[in-house]
C-alpha cells in the first residue's frame, strides 16, 4: 500500500458520497418547485416553516450515523471487529425504536409544535399538511442518512449511491403523480419525499444482513456508552442540524417582520440552493472522514496526513466553482420556483448575490468539523458549529436588519461564516501535533 493518496485517488473515494447527498438535496428541492409551481407560494413558504421540526428529525439521524460511523470505523482500525460489528447493530436498533417514539410523541403534540413554529393563519393548514405526513415517515427518514452514511464506510460508496438515486427518481415521479395528476396539493410533496426515503433505508438494510459484508447485523452489544458516544462524536452535527432549524426559524421571522409572504418564499428559494451546495461539502466529508477515523486508528500517519492535506486543497477548489457556478446561473435556478418578473424572483436574485459569498467558505467549516468528529472528538465540531451558527449566524439575522435594513438578512450569513472560518483556523492549528495531520 502507498503511504500517500494521489488526488485522483481522492476524488474518486469521496466521488459517490458526493452525488449521494446531492440527490438526498435533491428531494427538497424538488418538492419545493413542485410545491411552488403547482401550488402557490403560500404552500411553498409553509414547507420552509415546517422546516426546523423536520430538520431537527434529520439532526438525530445525521448524529448518531456519523458518530456512529467514526465510533464503529475506529475500532476497525484497531482490530476489534467483532465489537464493531455489535456497536453497529446497536445504533441501528436504537434508531429504530427511537424513531417510533418520536414519531408517537410529535403526533400527539403537532398542534403544539405548530405554535412554536410561528405558522401562521394563512400558512397553517398547509404547515399541518406537511408536517404530518413528515413525521409519519420518520422511521425511514432516520434510517436511510444512517444506513447510506454506513455503506460508504464500508466502501459501498457506489451501492449508497444507487440507493440515494433510486429514491430521487422516484420522489420526482410521485411529485408529479401526486401534486399534478391527482391534486393532493402540498401532502403529495411530503407523502413523496417520505416514499423516496423509505425505499433506499429498507433495501440499504438489505446489505447489512449478509455475513460477507464488513459490517452485517449480530446480537447487538449491551453497553449503552455505544449511544452516548455515539451522540458525544456526532454533536456537532446535531448542533448544525438544530441551528440550521434556528436559523430558519429565524429568517422565517425576520422576513415576515419585513417584508411578508414573498420574502418567506425568497429565502426559501436561496436556502433550496444552499441546500444543493453543502450537500456537495457534506458528500465530501462523509466519503473521507470514515478514512481519517480508520488510519487515526491504526496509526497511519503517512496516509492520514496526504489524505488532509489533498481534501484542504479540493475543498477550496469546489468551493471557488460552486460560487461561479451559482451566481452565474441564479436566474436559470431561481426560475425553476417562479417566474422572471415576480416579486419573489427579484428578491431572491438580489438577495443570492450577497447570500452566496456564503459558499466560498461553508466548505471548509463542513470538512474542518466533519474532521473532529472523525477523530472522535465530538467537543470542537460542537464548539465550531455552535459559534458559526448559533452565536454568529442567528446574532447576525436578528441585528443586521435593525442597523442596515433587509439586506443586513442577506449579509449575515458570510460574515457569520467568515467568523466561524478563523474560529476553524484556531482549531486546526492547536490539534495539528496533537492529531499528527
Amino acid at each position: 500500500m502507498e503511504n500517500k493518496f494521489r488526488i485522483s485517488q481522492v476524488f474518486r473515494l469521496v466521488l459517490p458520497s458526493i452525488f449521494m447527498m446531492s440527490f438526498m438535496s435533491l428531494y427538497t428541492i424538488v418538492d419545493g418547485a413542485f410545491v411552488s409551481r403547482f401550488v402557490n407560494t403560500d404552500a411553498l413558504s409553509a414547507v420552509n416553516i415546517a422546516y426546523p421540526y423536520v430538520n431537527f428529525i434529520l439532526g438525530i439521524s445525521i448524529m448518531l450515523g456519523s458518530g456512529g460511523c467514526a465510533l464503529v470505523m475506529k475500532k476497525l482500525g484497531e482490530g476489534k471487529t467483532h465489537e464493531a460489528k455489535k456497536d453497529f447493530s446497536l445504533i441501528i436498533l436504537f434508531t429504530f425504536i427511537l424513531s417510533i417514539i418520536i414519531i408517537i410523541i410529535s403526533l400527539i403534540f403537532i398542534e403544539t409544535i405548530l405554535k412554536i413554529l410561528q405558522a401562521k393563519e394563512s400558512l397553517y393548514n398547509y404547515t399541518k399538511d406537511y408536517l404530518f405526513y413528515m413525521i409519519v415517515f420518520a422511521t425511514p427518514t432516520m434510517l436511510k442518512f444512517i444506513v447510506e452514511q454506513f455503506l460508504v464506510a464500508i466502501n459501498k460508496s457506489k451501492t449508497a449511491l444507487v440507493l440515494s438515486m433510486s429514491g430521487g427518481i422516484l420522489n420526482i415521479i410521485l411529485d408529479y403523480i401526486f401534486i399534478v395528476t391527482l391534486d393532493f396539493g402540498i401532502k403529495g410533496a411530503a407523502i413523496a419525499t417520505g416514499l423516496g426515503y423509505a425505499v433506499p433505508a429498507i433495501i440499504g438494510l438489505s446489505f447489512f444482513i449478509k455475513k460477507s459484508s464488513l459490517l452485517h447485523f449480530k446480537i447487538p452489544s449491551k453497553t449503552p456508552s455505544v449511544i452516548l458516544q455515539s451522540c458525544y462524536n456526532g454533536s456537532s452535527e446535531m448542533v448544525s442540524q438544530l441551528s440550521s432549524g434556528i436559523i430558519t426559524f429565524l429568517f422565517n421571522f425576520v422576513m415576515l417582520k419585513y417584508i411578508g409572504e414573498d420574502g418567506v418564499a425568497a429565502i426559501t428559494i436561496i436556502l433550496y440552493i444552499q441546500y444543493l451546495v453543502t450537500s456537495i461539502f457534506l458528500g465530501y466529508s462523509i466519503g473521507v472522514s470514515p478514512r481519517i477515523s480508520y488510519f487515526y486508528g491504526s496509526k497511519d500517519i503517512p496516509m492520514l496526513k496526504s489524505l488532509i492535506s489533498i481534501s484542504i486543497k479540493l475543498v477550496w477548489t469546489l468551493s471557488i466553482l460552486c460560487y461561479i457556478i451559482i451566481l452565474t446561473s441564479s436566474p436559470i435556478l431561481v426560475r425553476f420556483f417562479t417566474e422572471p418578473g415576480t416579486n419573489v424572483f427579484n428578491l431572491t436574485i438580489d438577495g443570492l448575490k450577497i447570500y452566496s459569498l456564503s459558499f466560498l467558505i461553508v466548505g471548509m467549516l463542513i470538512f474542518i468539523s466533519g474532521m473532529f468528529t472523525a477523530f472522535s472528538n465530538g467537543k470542537v465540531s460542537a464548539i465550531i458549529s455552535f459559534l458559526r451558527a448559533l452565536v454568529f449566524e442567528s446574532s447576525g439575522i436578528v441585528l443586521f436588519p435593525i442597523i442596515i435594513g433587509i439586506s443586513g438578512v442577506w449579509w449575515a450569513v458570510p460574515i457569520a461564516r467568515l467568523l466561524g472560518g478563523f474560529v476553524c483556523l484556531y482549531f486546526y492549528k492547536k490539534y495539528k501535533t496533537i492529531y499528527n495531520y
